[in-house]
């Protein structure tokens, strides 16, 4: 009987060892609740470790009572704080963040772009580049532009400035080289070699033929795809090459575009030629001009003076005066002489007296010719009629003058002229070419490709830029 008040007092603590257990066990399960119902995780502060004392309360003793209390206790601690603890630890498997499924989607957005805009367009070039794609030949010319006589000092304004001055050749390369492209060459070849016609044929791929219905504009603007240009400004080389869709046609158009491009060199030339002469004619021909009135005012005086010379008369005139004057003093001596001799009413001296009065009217008649009283049949005076006679001269003289100083500088214009003549030196010329080395293949795919990753990844940032902007 001794054992009953043991027993009687074990029996209430496990009973209350039971009760803290449930408790422990309502809040576990109320925090599991709380978490959305996860597994429980093992913990070594769990009310687990109360299981032994519970299978040994019935060898406990009344001695051990307050002990039980305290294990009871302790116990009830450890599962408020278990329970605390699995509220705020995560346990078990979490619900999923709705933040990974957006990111998955755009995972699967950026993929589909890339490929979309990038893989397929490399696809589908490739794809055109290596099986549609139309073989091209191409064939040209290389020359420069020369001068019959180069200048000795190299041109300082074009190798410093970059700017082609008006004696040089590099204006010239220049025209030379927009011409190869320009409408005038584009329809000068169209009429010989019927050129939309080659570029339209049914068997070129549909990306290089040309609509031959198009208007010519637009053929203007499809030429520059079928011939490149280059010019070199250190050499002054200028090369061009023209392609066509097989070889004949190649270089059958390389030598009409070499050809075109002579003619418009010695156009160029002539017409430098005619500038550079112009003046030098136009002066000749205006000196002519007055020589020629020069000379028919003179000739106009001569018909209406009826002399063709007034100087050489007036100098006879003066001549004839000096003769007539020396006659009539010699006479008067010997008149002079012949009174002292013979009488007054001799025959001899009233003759030579007759004479000298003969001789006298002789005398003043010519002197009054001479002096301007007489009058000639224009109503002027011989004086006049000689000055106008001799500014007429005078006329002539500069007019003559002028006129070969004018027809020196037109030959002088003409050699430079001829000396600055262009022409064209071509040192490489049109060959029939044997393999097509256009399009390229490799490198237009491969371009396509770095194209087209570039505008996705533009595209891709701009789009994350605003993503992130909206946010």
């Amino acid at each position: 009987m001794a054992t009953k008040p043991g027993l009687s007092s074990v029996t209430p603590a496990t009973s209350h060892k039971g009760d803290a257990a449930k408790s422990a066990d309502a809040e576990t399960s109320d925090a599991d609740k709380t978490n959305g119902g996860a597994a429980p995780v093992s913990d070594p502060a769990t009310p687990s470790d109360t299981t032994p004392a519970t299978a040994k309360a019935p060898d406990a003793t009344p001695e051990t009572a307050p002990a039980d209390d305290a294990a009871k206790l302790a116990a009830k601690k450890a599962a408020e704080a278990a329970a605390a603890a699995a509220a705020t630890k995560p346990r078990g498997v979490q619900p999923k963040p709705r933040k990974v499924g957006r990111q998955r989607k755009r995972k699967w957005a950026t993929i589909f772009s890339f490929f979309l805009l990038v893989v397929v367009p490399t696809v589908l070039g490739g794809l055109y580049y290596g099986m549609v794609a139309t073989d091209r030949y191409a064939t040209g010319a290389s020359f420069v532009v020369r001068k019959l006589e180069q200048s000795a000092a190299p041109d300082m304004l074009s190798s410093v400035t970059g700017f082609a001055s008006s004696n040089s050749t590099t204006s010239d390369s220049y025209v030379i080289r927009n011409f190869l492209i320009s409408p005038d060459l584009l329809r000068r070849l169209d009429e010989e070699l019927d050129l939309r016609e080659v570029y339209s044929a049914p068997d070129v791929d549909p990306l290089s033929r040309f609509n031959a219905s198009r208007p010519f504009e637009d053929f203007v603007k499809y030429w520059p795809r079928r011939m490149k240009t280059s010019y070199d400004n250190t050499t002054g080389i200028v090369t061009f090459e023209v392609q066509a869709y097989d070889p004949e046609t190649a270089v059958t158009l390389a030598d009409t575009v070499l050809a075109a491009t002579e003619q418009l060199v010695n156009a160029l030339s002539e017409a430098a030629r005619r500038d550079a002469v112009k003046f030098a004619t136009s002066e000749v021909e205006r000196a002519e001009e007055a020589l020629r009135q020069v000379q028919a005012d003179l000739r106009e005086f001569r018909s209406v003076s009826g002399s063709i010379d007034l100087t050489t008369n007036a100098r006879l005139d003066a001549e004839l005066v000096a003769g007539l004057e020396e006659r009539l003093t010699e006479l008067k001596t010997r008149i002079a002489v012949l009174a002292q001799q013979v009488s007054p009413d001799a025959p001899s001296l009233k003759q030579m007296r007759t004479e000298a009065s003969a001789l006298e009217a002789e005398l003043v008649a010519r002197r009054a010719a001479v002096g301007g009283t007489n009058t000639s049949g224009d109503g002027s005076s011989t004086a006049e009629a000689l000055a106008n006679y001799e500014a007429l001269q005078l006329e002539q003289t500069f007019a003559q003058q002028r006129f070969a100083s004018a027809l020196a500088s037109l030959e002088s214009a003409r050699i430079d002229a001829d000396r600055q003549q262009r022409y064209l030196a071509v040192f490489s010329r049109p060959a029939l070419p044997e393999d097509a080395i256009y399009p390229l293949r490799v490198r237009d795919t491969f371009l396509i490709a770095i194209s087209a990753f570039l505008i996705w990844a533009v595209g891709s940032l701009l789009v994350a830029s605003v993503r992130d902007h909206m946010r």
